[in-house]
């Protein structure tokens, strides 16, 4: 073998070497990192309610507990209402409602 090759060789090794310890490494850190991780808790269930003005209705959405939700509607309904939620908008009739913000809380 000439010495050029014999060098190839050793590069070839020395590579190889280098990427079998970047592996190990990588997979050492990975377990130590999770055997010290506790399980993700689910965030904590928060009342919420959303306000909509659809023309001469309003739509009142409220969820006091997980998994239930309240709809009161008010205003003049006429036969054949439809209410639509599209990614999180609401339409009546095919018609966009208008979201009214909450009142903004007043620190004293």
């Amino acid at each position: 073998m000439t010495r050029p090759r014999i060098a190839i060789i050793v590069l070839e090794a020395l590579i190889a070497f280098a990427f079998a310890f970047a592996v190990m490494f990588t997979l050492h850190t990975i377990a130590a990192a999770d055997e010290g991780d506790e399980p993700v808790k689910p965030a904590p269930f928060r009342p919420w309610q959303q306000v909509w003005q659809c023309n001469d209705i309003r739509v009142t959405v409220t969820s006091l507990k997980p998994f239930e939700v309240n709809y009161d509607i008010g205003g003049t309904i006429w036969g054949g209402s439809q209410f639509t939620m599209i990614a999180g908008d609401l339409y009546f009739n095919g018609r966009p409602c208008v979201p009214i913000p909450p009142p903004r809380q007043v620190a004293y």
